[in-house]
């Protein structure tokens, strides 16, 4: 290509445009993905996302919503607080056990640090019932005592005959059932979802589901 080519306004304008198109494409790019066991590194005010486990939800006089997120892998969390945008609040549909993304900027202060997000910058991937297991649950119930979880696991009678267990498909971990009205008896050998509250039972050193609704799991 001649150099007058090279310099032609055509020619410049074309460049300009690929460059223009090239700044609003890297521009666009959304916040990198963080893990919440190092989202205390990121610089005060920098965007993120974090992905982890709902384990608590509180709603503030303000209209704003506290929510906190775990990695059930290594049992790290991080404070949320969502301020109502276009898309509804949280707690019109997420529960605690579900798995969300958000989106937020990272303040970090002597009170803590914490992700200011908005609530079109939430949103719910899975669902408690696809992400809580009998082992997830056993080996990080500290985040849930005292909630009210939807957990998967195969419904087992004890040894002795007299109760039941919710037992992981490997069997290597198990959480008792308290028998009540809700007949949770009718589904033993399946493998169900229990929509129950999960207390630690201190006489007993032992965990407990008292559950309020079961179904067979899909």
């Amino acid at each position: 290509m001649s150099k007058n080519a090279l310099g032609s306004p055509a020619l410049a304008s074309v460049l300009a445009c690929i460059l223009s198109s090239t700044v609003l494409l890297g521009s666009s790019a959304g916040p990198p993905l963080v893990d919440i066991s190092v989202v205390n590194t990121a610089e005060d005010g920098a965007r993120v996302k974090v992905l982890g486990v709902l384990v608590s939800l509180k709603i503030y006089d303000s209209g704003a919503e506290g929510m906190t997120l775990a990695d059930l892998e290594d049992g790290s969390v991080v404070r949320i607080v969502c301020s109502p945008l276009i898309n509804p609040q949280p707690s019109t549909y997420a529960r605690v056990g579900d798995e969300m993304l958000v989106e937020g900027a990272v303040s970090q202060s002597e009170t803590g640090l914490v992700i200011f997000a908005g609530s079109d910058d939430v949103k719910v991937l899975r669902e408690s019932e696809r992400v809580l297991t009998v082992r997830t649950v056993s080996e990080n119930w500290v985040l849930f005592e005292g909630d009210m979880i939807r957990v998967k696991g195969i419904l087992r009678i004890t040894e002795s005959g007299t109760g039941l267990r919710l037992r992981d498909p490997s069997d290597a971990f198990s959480i008792a059932v308290l028998q009540n009205k809700v007949g949770a008896e009718r589904f033993v050998g399946s493998t169900v979802t229990l929509t129950a509250m999960l207390l630690f039972d201190h006489s007993f050193s032992a965990l407990v589901l008292v559950p309020s609704y079961v179904v067979v799991a899909e």
